[in-house]
């Protein structure tokens, strides 16, 4: 994931923080990182000095660790600082080629699809288009306060929102005979889509506007700077559009905070919107407190507990473990891994004294892009955002490719397995 600027109480960048799977990096101001890995919802330990190559060793568990953290820095710097003027900079230049168009927002309630959705509304200010949005809510898997969240924004924005719907009856189905899904195999995402497709064959839209972004994730930077690695290409007249693709964080945060529309789940401390109980969310991120805002908390049990009597309990994984560790977000093999090393790991901590780290630490890291102010930063011109942001991240991409080779070529090398799991997140909203 990109790297969140830890701000303190007057502004200033002290360092950033990433987290991914059963890790957290905490950077200082100087971008040199300490990895910590989650042992339980609430404490983490330093695993730096066990890392090498990419490599993650603790007794005689190996891990690819490059394939599981994900590390994007980028420039401190604003693109949209001047809102007003970015709008102004895209009717300029794509105006005439949206004008008349009908155009449907993919949005999520997430930090970037709405400020997607903020430039599309003050853009349709300037030139004639229809405009919509669609939100699909994943029932028993994220809160109902979701969609008042979304209601909210629709009525901010005065932009219309179709609100759709997974299939309920089969979402129940599935959760209570297949259990919860897992990395790698997440039906969830398709019983989201499918409505979305749907709803859009209905209303026969000309664009779509998504919030993809460069410094978003590296598949995505990737797909997106070889699509134009000197320019900025927003739209070329087909059939989406990514108004924001050019955007820092800062730019992000900077938006949704002038809005008044920061979704509750980053004031507390949570670095994506996505569905309460999300596989591809970090171990910090969960807590029981959360898992009650679920309209059906006891479906959702039960569902974790078919998860563990189909697959995990022949592992020789106990309950508890399985409970308290959210495993049921890995595969069964990786979930064994992952307990055995962070086993271990404790054994060292505690003749080592390994330095820790609490969940409020590093929620309240994520947390301070939203409560303390913003930090004075560059604002570049939009003409010139992919060089000078792809002068920094293409150089981290080529770098993270390399490491998880690396890793994958040792790990195979000295047992024949690895974890398979691809760099990056295409779950949810961010």
């Amino acid at each position: 994931m990109e790297r969140y600027p830890v701000l303190t109480a007057d502004g200033k960048v002290e360092g950033y923080v990433i987290s991914s799977v059963e890790f957290s990096v905490i950077f200082d101001s100087q971008g040199n990182g300490r990895s910590f890995m989650w042992v339980d919802t609430e404490r983490a330990i330093e695993v730096t000095p066990f890392i090498d190559k990419g490599v993650l060793r603790i007794g005689n568990t190996v891990i690819e660790y490059a394939r599981l953290v994900e590390d994007i820095p980028w420039p401190l710097v604003y693109v949209a600082k001047d809102f007003e003027r970015y709008v102004e900079w895209v009717a300029e230049r794509y105006g005439s080629m949206l004008r008349g168009k009908s155009i449907v927002v993919n949005y999520s309630g997430g930090k970037d699809s709405t400020s997607v959705m903020a430039v599309m509304a003050a853009l349709r200010e300037k030139v004639d288009f229809e405009l919509r949005a669609i939100y699909s809510y994943v029932p028993y898997l994220e809160p109902p306060r979701n969609i008042d969240f979304v209601e909210r924004a629709s009525k901010v924005l005065g932009v219309e929102v179709d609100i759709v719907e997974a299939n309920r009856e089969l979402m129940k189905k599935r959760l209570l005979e297949d259990g919860m899904p897992y990395r790698g195999k997440r039906w969830c995402t398709y019983m989201k889509l499918r409505p979305i497709k749907d709803a859009k064959k209905l209303r026969r839209q000309d664009v779509t506007a998504d919030g993809d972004r460069l410094t978003e994730a590296l598949k995505r930077f990737a797909r997106l700077y070889q699509m134009s690695p000197q320019k900025p290409k927003l739209y070329d007249g087909g059939g989406r559009i990514r108004p924001i693709y050019v955007w820092t964080l800062l730019d992000i945060a900077a938006n949704v905070r002038r809005l008044g529309l920061v979704h509750p789940d980053y004031y507390e401390g949570l670095p994506r919107v996505a569905c309460m109980v999300c596989p591809y969310k970090a171990l910090h991120e969960f807590s029981e407190e959360q898992l009650d805002l679920l309209e059906d908390p006891g479906l959702v049990e039960s569902a974790i507990r078919r998860s563990y009597e189909k697959y995990y309990a022949s592992m020789g994984i106990e309950w508890e473990e399985f409970r308290s560790q959210h495993l049921w977000r890995h595969h069964p093999i990786v979930a064994k891994k992952l307990l055995e090393a962070k086993k271990e790991l404790e054994k060292i901590a505690e003749k080592e004294g390994l330095e820790t780290v609490t969940k409020d630490k590093v929620d309240g890291m994520f947390k301070s892009l939203w409560t303390n102010p913003l930090p004075e930063a560059p604002e570049i011109d939009p003409e010139e955002s992919v060089k000078v942001i792809g002068s920094v991240v293409e150089k981290a991409y080529k770098q993270a490719l390399q490491l998880s080779r690396e890793a994958t070529k040792i790990v195979m090398a000295e047992r024949g397995l690895t974890i398979d799991e691809p760099i990056g997140c295409a779950c949810g909203s961010v």
